[in-house]
């Protein structure tokens, strides 16, 4: 993408300065604004993209899109930059894309941690998982922390000599680990492993692992099935206690017209859909059925699979993640709802069919060594390190190598970005194009009497999904029916112009889509093709000939229209 970097992360400073150049080149298709801080005060920036020519975001049905919660998950944010880019570059140019950008709203936040990003990116990089906030304790713990100790800007693992390590050198290549026999006492060389890093408090003898002094996970502070440190680590004090998660929260519920949501994470090569916490017969039948009818359309896309986050993508089969993006999305405001994770290295080193959870529990060796070769052929060794001594200042001399995972794990290698996160804005601007629009079929106004008309207005759903996007809409009571408004000219009213018998604001219901009809078999017969998307707004005026008045529906999620009918012609 020729507006944006593609092969490379971009600290903040840059990350600002670039969306201010796209909107600056853009204006009338581009709004840059903060929707809050960071904990450490950095702009949580949100772009809006659509064409103000043809209507006012709010007016038109949208998608929200943000990346980056977690902080070493840096191709979120790319991808995010990626998606803004292309709308803007390619408005004109490509017909999809112009039609969106038309007639829909993308919201897009592309990096909800800035602070945690920035410590990711920096010379000598920390690691955290999302905000750089210390939580829950304000002091650091004694143990082993994570750091660059020897300042080349990598974080590698240390190999240290141990009689009673679990580690010996493969025969088969010696600069892979592989584990002892359950047996065997042989006289090694054994190894024991640790992140590379120093020791607060060191006694000389024992090594443990320090708790992180910032162990928030933002992605567990949303308002849904949240719980506390006790029962989950990382929630934070409550729901919404961090300023990142508050600011996106209600700046996606200041903006009722979102009818999709899509969070980029990394990494395992996945879309992952609600439920966390429950199996897909707790959800909404209707809704499930589109969720797995997008998700099809996402891999055709994309070629990641989409799965069920409870019945594919748990950590413990035995426990849930709660408080997280897209269950709250879903559940509270009846969106659909998708995390992507991106890059999955296992595929790209030719192991397929690796479960993005389980495989790192237990795995053929075979597998190490095709990660080896992968790197060795693809990466210029750069994804695993050939191990090098080093003189630890506690603990002597130690090795200093292994797996870049920050190369090659956490983010897809730089040659490999624009790849992996090009089809994905192609799924994003499809996802946004199903949404639901409000279409003006037909107005008219008719006498019948003297003075007297009957003014009517027909209007349809246009789009792929329903009006309400999803029955948990309906059920949280978070969507309204269309409504439709009549008004008189204020001097016509003056002179004693009215609608008579009924209230000028009629509402209509919700409007059906075309979502789930596939083939003419289906459907139960030829009544499945009611006007189910089609409503008629009627009113009762009395007011001389040449009258013109203002007709308009609007609805949170499809969108608005307006018209005039002047009486009598």
């Amino acid at each position: 993408m020729a507006s944006v970097p593609t092969d490379r992360f971009l600290r903040f400073p840059e990350l600002t300065e670039r969306l201010e150049g796209l909107a600056a080149g853009r204006p009338e298709l581009m709004d840059l604004s903060s929707i809050g801080q960071s904990s450490e005060g950095r702009d949580i920036w949100l772009a809006t993209v659509t064409n103000k020519e043809t209507g006012p975001p709010l007016e038109k049905p949208a998608i929200w899109i943000d990346g980056n919660i977690h902080a070493t998950e840096l191709t979120g944010s790319l991808a995010a930059l990626y998606l803004i880019a292309k709308l803007l570059d390619e408005y004109g140019q490509d017909a999809t894309v112009t039609r969106a950008v038309d007639t829909r709203t993308f919201y897009i936040v592309p990096r909800m941690g800035p602070d945690g990003a920035e410590l990711a990116m920096a010379e000598r990089p920390r690691y955290v998982r999302s905000s750089a906030r210390p939580y829950p304790r304000v002091d650091q713990q004694d143990g082993l922390i994570a750091s660059d100790i020897d300042g080349d800007g990598r974080i590698l693992t240390m190999r240290i000599e141990d009689p009673n390590g679990t580690w010996k050198p493969s025969s088969a290549d010696p600069r892979l680990l592989v584990a002892r026999d359950p047996i065997e006492a042989g006289p090694g060389p054994y190894y024991r492993l640790l992140s590379e890093g120093e020791i607060q408090g060191w006694d000389g003898v024992t090594i443990k692992g320090a708790p992180p002094l910032a162990g928030l996970d933002m992605n567990r502070n949303y308002p849904v099935e949240w719980r506390t440190e006790g029962e989950q680590r990382g929630a934070g004090p409550y729901p919404t206690s961090e300023p990142e998660i508050r600011a996106v929260v209600q700046a996606i519920v200041d903006r009722p017209n979102i009818g999709a949501f899509i969070q980029y994470h990394t990494y395992a090569g996945v879309h992952l859909r609600p439920y966390g916490t429950k199996a897909d017969d707790a959800m909404d039948t209707f809704d499930l059925r589109v969720f797995q009818l997008i998700g099809r359309k996402a891999t055709e896309l994309t070629g990641y699979p989409a799965v069920s986050v409870y019945h594919g993508f748990r950590y413990d089969p035995k426990d849930s993640i709660t408080g997280v993006a897209d269950d709250w999305a879903y559940d509270h405001l009846g969106v659909h709802a998708w995390t992507t994770e991106f890059w999955n290295p296992l595929r790209a080193a030719g192991i397929e069919d690796a479960h993005p959870i389980e495989w790192w529990r237990e795995h053929p060796l075979d597998d190490d060594f095709k990660l080896l070769a992968w790197s060795d052929e693809e990466l210029g060794g750069e994804g695993f390190v050939d191990w090098y001594p080093f003189d630890h200042p506690q603990l002597g001399r130690v090795e200093l190598g292994g797996w870049n995972t920050a190369h090659c794990f956490r983010n897809p290698p730089p040659s490999r970005l624009e790849a992996e996160v090009a089809p994905h804005a192609d799924w994003a601007i499809w996802h946004v194009l199903i949404a639901p629009e409000l279409r003006l079929r037909s107005a008219e106004a008719a006498p019948i009497g003297e003075d007297t008309w009957r003014v009517r207005m027909v209007v349809e759903n246009a789009g792929f999904l329903p009006t309400q996007v999803t029955e948990q809409a309906v059920k949280r009571k978070v969507v309204r029916p269309i409504e439709a408004d009549i008004s008189l000219p204020e001097a016509a009213v003056a002179n004693g112009a009215e609608v008579v018998g009924v209230p000028t604001r009629r509402e209509l219901g919700q409007l059906a889509g075309r979502v789930l009809k596939t083939s003419m078999l289906g459907g139960f017969g030829a009544g499945s093709d009611a006007t189910f998307d089609r409503a008629l707004a009627e009113w009762t005026v009395r007011a001389p000939a040449g009258t013109t008045v203002s007709l308009s529906a609007w609805h949170q999620r499809a969108g608005v229209v307006r018209t005039e009918v002047t009486l009598g012609r």
